[in-house]
């Protein structure tokens, strides 16, 4: 059986949406590591004033560092647009692709914001796991991408069966 390979416009459109998606899921996360974390964490605080108390406690305010982690994401999933518009591939690879960048966003959230974490952790005596919801939410939706993942790898196998049980009609 010869994969159905998708229209170059229904992969360009996919893949978009999946570049629209993993961009806006890095920007909570910068937004998380950066503003709402600190913000929960020291309440009464600015952002801008809990970092600055972080570099002057010689902490190691968040750096490009965490800019470059997070962006990896977006960079990839731009990576995999211009793949997708240039090569035949069935739409559920591509759909495969971006939920894989979902799922692994996680990941990246954590290497990005353990350093900040620390460094309020040592500043304020606090924990520096998160204080405000933003990075449950990216947890949700890495769960939610490595269901998809699941589901997809599961019809592909369901798939796969039936077109070998099915009877081979000579023409």
């Amino acid at each position: 059986m010869q994969p159905a390979f998708a229209p170059r416009r229904s992969r360009v459109l996919v893949a978009a949406a999946g570049l629209t998606v993993v961009t806006v899921y890095a920007i909570i996360a910068l937004v998380q590591i950066l503003v709402w974390n600190p913000e929960a964490a020291v309440p009464g605080l600015t952002a801008a004033e809990v970092w600055r108390e972080v570099g002057a406690a010689n902490q190691g305010p968040p750096n490009g560092f965490v800019v470059a982690v997070i962006a990896v994401g977006p960079a990839l999933g731009l990576v995999f647009l211009l793949m997708f518009a240039l090569t035949d591939t069935d739409v559920w690879s591509v759909v495969s692709a971006y939920l894989a960048l979902l799922l692994l966003g996680i990941a990246g959230y954590f290497v990005a914001s353990f350093g900040p974490g620390m460094g309020l952790a040592d500043t304020y005596g606090i924990s520096g796991g998160d204080h405000a919801y933003g990075g449950a939410a990216l947890g949700v939706v890495s769960l939610l991408a490595m269901l998809g993942l699941l589901a997809i790898f599961v019809g592909g196998v369901i798939r796969g069966r039936r077109a070998k049980r099915a009877p081979v009609v000579a023409v």
